[in-house]
């Protein structure tokens, strides 16, 4: 089952929890300064849309591949998806530029490990194998969005049941596997 709502109303009541009573001390955070690890054959990313984590505390970063100039003289474009062990080491990557969402926006994976990804530029959300060898469901047709003209210049409608304006956030319920997603 898919669920879409528009990400103010949403976003606010479902991802929200209640206030709870004052904390003695707020939370404590370290930086740890070698995680990540260096990336591979010169990789160089460009802004981070999402990043998301599984069930064996493997991280996946999605990056939107908007390097500058002076970025890709520095060294090479990076996948669009980058998987990271527990260790900050890259142990995969995945994703063709013209093939995974553009504008990368949101990822989690479901419980049965499967990677979803979203992108607020082109109005669809994809469902990954876990290592990304293939795509098992892509909801909505790329550049087709849900608004007044069918465009990301139109009005966004958030009326359609096949396709999204700018998907951004998703989550999964784990008991049911019912499909959230935010859409802005």
């Amino acid at each position: 089952m898919i669920v879409t709502a528009t990400f103010a109303g949403l976003a606010a009541g479902m991802f929200c929890s209640p206030p709870s009573q004052a904390q003695s001390s707020p939370p404590k955070f370290d930086v740890e300064p070698f995680w990540p690890k260096p990336l591979p054959k010169l990789w160089v990313t460009g802004e981070i849309g999402g990043v998301c984590v599984d069930a064996q505390d493997h991280v996946f970063l999605l990056n939107r591949r908007d390097l500058t100039d002076n970025e890709m003289d520095a060294g090479d474009q990076a996948p669009p998806v980058i998987e990271f062990d527990p260790a900050g080491n890259v142990i995969n990557s995945f994703g063709e530029p013209d093939v995974v969402p553009s504008g990368f926006h949101g990822c989690t994976v479901d419980r049965e490990n499967n990677v979803w990804l979203t992108g607020s530029d082109d109005g669809i959300v994809q469902k990954y194998t876990h290592d990304g060898s293939k795509l098992l469901l892509q909801i909505g047709k790329r550049g087709v969005v849900d608004s007044s003209d069918g465009t990301l210049k139109g009005k966004a409608l958030n009326s359609s049941h096949r396709g999204f304006y700018k998907p951004a956030g998703i989550a999964i319920d784990p008991q049911n596997g019912d499909v959230y997603v935010a859409d802005l």
